[in-house]
């Protein structure tokens, strides 16, 4: 097994969090373990309950955070399952959460087909174990509309549509079986210099929809609302505009007092203020830390904190 890249804004992102003695903290996306490792350094007294639906992910963070075993919770789910899995283990409030919303290089070692670099069968599952729907259905199965749909909500790449032509065509002939045939068929339809970017963000759509990420976020940042003490906060690092759209939407919406429309002469939705921004604007990674690690160059961080 391969060690997990250095984690992405892990000392500003846990700097946010304010981790305090005594505190009950949510790790939601583990992976390697590194931003709860970096918790526990800033204050061995808390207790950690460290989210991830990769099997591999929790086994590797185990040993990683044996010496902390005792104060973790392990939970081998999605952070959509946030509010359920707390109640199982008779946690009403946490004072701290982070989102990191990325995946670690031993994914794409597992030969699972996120990485169109390399020649890997169209999977894309994070947990194997969890659900049907892999990047092979769907290039091979989608019906036209949904997986125009697929592409051109979840790439915003402006080839969407002829690649999804050239999809539509290579499988009349064959099944499209790996990662290496899905890449030919899109580097054959558009510019070479345009190559990168645009494969990057077909593979990033297709592995959107088959983890259905964006709907398990959406879910996530409300349940951590409704879990949050008073003063707790939450830390999401986004690395795309579609997830750190929906960040920047909740957080702002969160905030908002009232949400009539202005013809109304008085208030009466009785809306909730639940959220303060505590970043105005995104914190992005340092030139020195992109130098370090490449993952960091598109990450950007947004905390908020509960009213």
């Amino acid at each position: 097994m391969k060690i997990f890249h250095i984690p992405v804004l892990k000392n500003r992102s846990i700097e946010f969090l304010q981790i305090k003695k005594g505190g009950i903290y949510v790790d939601a996306t583990l992976g390697g373990g590194g931003h709860t490792e970096t918790m526990f350094e800033q204050e061995k007294d808390i207790r950690v309950i460290a989210f991830d639906h990769d099997k591999d992910a929790i086994d590797f963070a185990q040993k990683r955070l044996s010496q902390y075993s005792d104060r973790i919770i392990f939970v081998n789910k999605n952070f959509s399952y946030l509010s359920s899995a707390l109640a199982l283990n008779r946690i009403t409030k946490i004072d701290g959460i982070l989102f990191d919303l990325g995946f670690s290089s031993h994914q794409i070692d597992q030969q699972r087909g996120f990485s169109y670099t390399q020649d890997d069968v169209l999977d894309m599952r994070m947990n194997r174990n969890n659900g049907k729907l892999t990047a092979f259905e769907i290039v091979n199965f989608y019906p036209k509309e949904k997986l125009e749909q697929v592409l051109h909500d979840y790439s915003e790449d402006r080839f969407w549509k002829r690649i999804s032509n050239a999809i539509l065509q290579s499988r009349k002939n064959k099944k499209i079986e790996t990662t290496k045939q899905l890449r030919e068929i899109i580097e054959n339809v558009i510019p070479k210099d345009k190559a990168f970017k645009t494969l990057s963000r077909i593979f990033q759509a297709l592995r959107i929809e088959v983890n259905k990420e964006l709907e398990a976020l959406e879910k996530g940042l409300k349940s951590s609302v409704e879990v949050l003490k008073k003063g707790g906060r939450v830390a999401v690092i986004s690395y795309h505009s579609l997830e750190d759209r929906i960040v920047k939407h909740f957080f702002k919406y969160e905030n908002l007092e009232c949400v009539c429309p202005a013809y109304l002469p008085r208030c009466v939705c009785e809306k909730e203020r639940r959220l303060n921004i505590i970043t105005k604007k995104p914190i992005i990674p340092t030139e020195e830390e992109i130098r370090e690690n490449s993952r960091a160059r598109s990450a950007k961080l947004r905390v908020a904190e509960r009213c």
